[in-house]
């Protein structure tokens, strides 16, 4: 799995068209999702921090980002939390809660200022009942995000923190980097926390990993933002033994 996600990250940075602009993902984003073809809907505005639900609520809402981030994370017995997944304009939270119908697993934090459409379960699936191509491409999308979790658990379980953090900034950088002359800058909205957090480490070992990536010239290490210098070094890193 490291060999085939460095190796398409590594693609990215040798072909600029393979990385979005800001730009070309709000107009992608900005495309009408079948969902509110099929049931009205006003966005709901949230602040960034601000929850659109918690672990153990009832799955009342499936909400459809508009704009902005949201990260899922999920309570450690440590009193640590992980995150799970970032969803971004266009991707659906709290879908499978919505079809199994027991309490949301995760909480859902907005990791920005977040817009985002609300819909009601009965509704929801009622309009899955009546158009069957959709709930085709729900199933797909959720077939999707499964084989991600299940990637995701090989990876934290077997990899050294290094490789995991290099797979994962990969990762980042191929959905929100945009190319400057200086190099491939990471969205700032993620903090040193969050790295730790989606990589299954320590800050500590977060930020000590990166100020040697910064001393070896691999990133470029700013207060608010992470610059990829050489993303080909990165991904030698995931793909080592």
């Amino acid at each position: 799995m490291l060999v085939a996600f460095a190796q398409q990250c590594q693609e990215a940075t040798e072909m600029p068209s393979k990385l979005l602009t800001l730009e070309r993902r709000t107009r992608q984003a900005e495309q009408i999702h079948p969902l509110l073809r099929l049931i009205y809907s006003t966005p709901v505005k949230f602040s960034k921090g601000e929850a659109l639900f918690l672990e153990g609520d009832p799955p009342q809402w499936l909400f459809l980002i508009q704009h902005g981030k949201v990260i899922l994370s999920k309570s450690l017995p440590n009193g640590n939390k992980t995150i799970l997944s970032v969803r971004v304009a266009g991707d659906m939270v709290g879908e499978v809660a919505v079809f199994d119908g027991k309490p949301y697993d995760t909480d859902a934090i907005a990791l920005t200022e977040v817009s985002a459409y609300r819909f009601q379960r009965s509704a929801f699936l009622n309009a899955l009942r009546m158009n069957p191509h959709l709930a085709e491409q729900i199933i797909a999308d959720l077939a999707s995000r499964l084989r991600q979790a299940q990637e995701t658990i090989c990876l934290l379980s077997t990899q050294r923190v290094e490789k995991r953090l290099a797979a994962l900034i990969l990762m980042l950088m191929g959905r929100f980097g945009t190319r400057t002359d200086e190099g491939i800058v990471l969205d700032s909205s993620f903090t040193r926390y969050d790295l730790a957090a989606m990589a299954g480490t320590t800050v500590e070992t977060t930020v000590r990993t990166l100020s040697a990536w910064a001393q070896a010239g691999i990133i470029k290490k700013y207060r608010r933002q992470i610059v990829i210098v050489d993303a080909r070094k990165l991904a030698q890193i995931a793909r080592e033994p």
